[in-house]
């Protein structure tokens, strides 16, 4: 075998080693939760002004690109796993978390009970609370921009802000072979 021919076969070795390695094929080091807890830190921090006695509603994170704000996106589980977690991590923190989706009664069914709802005719209409906390994601190529925001109700100002990346797989888990927004994806055998 000639010297350029070995070359070339190495190189080429050497590039599919580095696509199998890059970032975008490796579990992201932490659950999506982690990445949450650091964006909330971060906001938490810059919210001098937050009046501990009051009460926050906290929204689902959309994608920024959303054009309506009525429908949720065909794949919501990120931005609805991150209102989760702000929830959990915002009562964690001594902040009066409220509830919107409570229903005003428990409905009971033959395998299940559920108390929360996206259903308007189930919930309270009237939603009393002094924050808001919301925020946008966007998708980038191995990793997604997630910005949040405070806002003081009724004057609309931002109180406290935060912004960071979260790996774009923080929310996989190490399967061989999965089903994730109607798509197929493999994992390494």
């Amino acid at each position: 075998m000639n010297s350029c021919a070995r070359l070339t076969a190495m190189d080429a070795g050497q590039t599919v080693n580095k696509i199998s390695n890059s970032p975008q094929n490796q579990l992201a080091p932490h659950a999506l939760h982690f990445y949450v807890e650091q964006l909330t830190r971060q906001l938490l921090s810059t919210a001098d002004s937050i009046d501990l006695t009051k009460t926050v509603a906290v929204g689902t994170i959309l994608p920024s690109d959303l054009k309506n704000g009525f429908a949720l996106p065909q794949a919501s589980e990120f931005g609805l796993q991150i209102q989760e977690s702000l929830i959990t991590l915002s009562a964690q923190a001594g902040l009066k978390v409220v509830e919107f989706k409570t229903m005003s009664a428990i409905k009971i069914g033959d395998n299940y009970d559920a108390m929360l709802s996206r259903d308007l005719t189930t919930l309270n209409p009237q939603i009393q609370a002094d924050y808001f906390l919301t925020g946008t994601y966007s998708q980038l190529e191995d990793k997604t921009m997630v910005n949040l925001r405070l806002i003081a109700v009724p004057s609309n100002q931002v109180v406290a802000a935060a912004t960071d990346y979260i790996p774009a797989n923080a929310m996989w888990s190490k399967t061989k072979i999965a089903l994730k927004a109607n798509q197929i994806y493999r994992g390494s055998y």
